[in-house]
């Protein structure tokens, strides 16, 4: 598989995950976030990959 068909895969699989875990967003104020929870998850998931398991 694809490095980046990989990375979109597991941000479908956490982006759904966690819109059921957490219907309402979980910051109400301050400034808009540059990337959201979903996002900043599955780059933390995604780095724990070896390469070599990543690419196949």
């Amino acid at each position: 598989m694809p490095e980046e068909e990989f990375i979109i895969n597991v941000f479908c699989l956490i982006d759904d995950l966690f819109q059921k875990l957490f219907p309402t967003p979980l910051r109400t104020r301050g400034y808009e976030p540059k990337l959201s929870d979903s996002e900043v998850i599955t780059i933390e998931i995604v780095q724990q990959f070896p390469a070599t398991i990543r690419l196949g």
